[in-house]
């Protein structure tokens, strides 16, 4: 026996918490007691059920709780309870630390009153009850508000009367449709901070899904179960790509070998980024895991699409842990044949149902901002197969199709190990797609890969991809400042970059490269010139830790305005097709 429990009492004690545990759960388990929790005991829950049960029929009660049933699936009966009940939901978000808990953590205020239609007023993504309060008075009029202000890096604390939703049958049978939930009135939660996100929401689940085309999934090797079979064993070093096992540090939007682990391996973050300008065409993946035991057996066991392994394809691979509120959420890069990895990522391919070439315009859609938004709005932070399937389709037959095609292919085409993916996709119109945003190191390409596919330089890879994420919004059709307007109140991190804020700020060089931190402080401690001559060489001078190579950042340094970007790309590609009906303004929109 341990010495603590040999203690005087704490024997007695352990076994009377014990039993007082065991007794809550089994009467909030108990379906003759508490219906509405099927069986998913929660106290929170038990609480919400007994206001409601004693509450008069003409009374208000008000609760502050938690929320995981507006989103679990396993409480679809709660939940329509809870949308009868609703008057009121505000959603707080803890970053200003009004509760002793962690800053990220969701609770919510919920006024509740007696079983009715599902009506009542909500609003998400919120810091301080003032802001409530104010929203509510609120005329309607200015720029729309998002997770951080925008003029000020702080959370945004600005009122709004966009920020309140009226929730009714309508409203739940759009969130029915973003979910593919099978009852509109037990429909899980989707969280909107603006009037802009839930008319895009609404434009987005018009849309056929992705589901349509028949996707395979594979979650790859259970990092724990299958090391534990013996699998693989954990052994650093260059793998080629039948021997390599991914985890979700490799790849990065559009962008399949992002990062490699240092030998050290000491924890998630203890990786090097890759120098993409000088990534010579035959690179391998560095993997901390290799393949163990019987060749035969490791090829067998993977995941299995038929008669055909998962490895045997061209995969959409995606990170499948991420945060809703990180630069971005849904982090998908084209990984080739041969590859495996482990359950960190998951991944998807068309291999019965559709070509190959269907593989780019797939991953174009997967990398664009308003894939990453639409999942950031069901709140997922582990997004697997399904959350994959509830993305819409694009219309291929659109002009705009092969564009994102060619992006997509000279973004993820890295090596030569995409040779044949490039060779199946090529198309003559990609002869004549010029870039809308600057290049910096354009090279000519053909119908045979060649190390001047991928785009190497940092500002040229962001301008290809600012250019998908308006093409995607085009043929979805969401107007370019509805995108806008997403851009800057939901992706607050990435807005924060943008503007030269934050450890990963995305300032770039007189030749499009992105500067590096130890320049950039270097740059800002001499108060931003804009001529060399002010800023020492050696202060301009920084080695890649993942190539050696020294290079040097040459002045003016600038960041991009994103926002202006995506009109000027919509102002292009509307001249180039002679199309002047894609909306700018959606009807109910305006420029602030």
């Amino acid at each position: 026996m341990p010495i603590t429990v040999a203690r005087d009492g704490v024997r007695n004690l352990v076994i009377e918490g014990t039993a007082e545990v065991i007794a809550q759960s089994e009467l909030l388990s108990d379906p003759t007691v508490y219906p509405l929790l099927s069986g998913q005991p929660d106290l929170y829950r038990a609480f919400m059920c007994q206001v409601w049960e004693h509450q008069a029929e003409r009374g208000i009660s008000s609760l502050i709780h938690m929320e995981t049933h507006i989103t679990d699936a396993k409480t679809p009966e709660l939940r329509a309870a809870a949308y009868r009940h609703l008057r009121r939901h505000w959603q707080f978000i803890n970053e200003l630390q009004l509760f002793d808990i962690q800053n990220q953590k969701t609770y919510g205020v919920h006024v509740y009153g007696a079983d009715r239609t599902p009506q009542f007023a909500h609003a998400t993504s919120l810091y301080h009850p003032d802001t409530v309060l104010r929203s509510l008075l609120h005329d309607g009029s200015g720029e729309e508000p998002g997770f951080k202000d925008p003029h000020t890096g702080t959370w945004d604390l600005r009122p709004h009367a966009a920020r309140v939703q009226r929730v009714d049958a309508s409203v739940l049978r759009t969130w029915q449709a973003v979910t593919e939930a099978e009852d509109w009135r037990s429909t899980p939660m989707v969280s909107t901070v603006n009037s802009a996100a839930a008319r895009t929401l609404s434009t987005l689940a018009s849309h056929p899904r992705l589901s349509s085309l028949g996707l395979e999934f594979s979650r790859g090797w259970d990092e724990s179960i299958d090391r534990q079979k013996g699998r693989f064993v954990q052994q650093w070093g260059e793998a080629s790509w039948e021997d390599a096992i991914l985890q979700g540090p490799h790849i990065y939007v559009s962008t399949p070998l992002y990062k490699s682990p240092n030998e050290t391996m000491k924890n998630q973050k203890d990786w090097t980024s890759t120098d993409l300008e000088v990534l010579p065409a035959s690179a391998r993946p560095v993997t901390q895991y290799k393949p163990a035991g019987e060749r035969a057996d490791y090829d067998r066991l993977y995941t299995h699409w038929g008669e055909s392994s998962a490895r045997d394809h061209y995969r959409i691979a995606w990170r499948r842990m991420a945060a809703n509120t990180g630069e971005r959420t849904l982090i998908p890069a084209i990984i080739p044949p041969g590859a495996a990895h482990v359950d960190s990522v998951f991944s998807a391919a068309m291999p019965h149902t559709a070509p190959l070439a269907a593989t780019p315009i797939v991953a174009g859609l997967a990398s664009s901002l308003l894939a990453d938004f639409q999942v950031r709005s069901r709140a997922r932070n582990d997004i697997r197969g399904n959350d994959f399937n509830l993305l819409p389709t694009l219309p291929l037959e659109s002009s705009l199709a092969r564009k994102v095609t060619l992006r997509s292919l000279r973004l993820n085409c890295a090596t030569e190990a995409y040779a044949d993916l490039w060779a199946e996709c090529w198309d003559e119109s990609f002869l004549d797609d010029a870039p809308i945003l600057e290049r910096y190191d354009e090279r000519g390409v053909g119908p045979v890969w060649t190390p001047d596919v991928p785009l190497r330089r940092a500002e040229d890879r962001r301008n290809a991809q600012a250019e998908i994420d308006v093409m995607v919004a085009m043929m979805l059709g969401v107007p370019v400042e509805d995108l806008c307007t997403i851009y800057r109140t939901q992706f607050a991190a990435l807005y924060d970059y943008d503007h030269g804020r934050g450890q990963g700020a995305y300032v770039y060089d007189a030749n499009g490269r992105q500067v590096p931190t130890p320049v950039r402080q270097a740059w800002a401690k001499r108060g931003r010139p804009d001529s060399n001559d002010v800023m020492p060489l050696a202060e301009r001078t920084h080695t890649h830790p993942g190539s050696g190579v020294n290079y040097v950042y040459s002045l003016p340094f600038r960041t991009r305005d994103r926002e202006s970007d995506f009109r000027r790309i919509h102002t292009a590609l509307n001249i180039t097709s002679g199309d002047t009906t894609m909306p700018i303004l959606s009807p109910s929109s305006s420029r602030t």
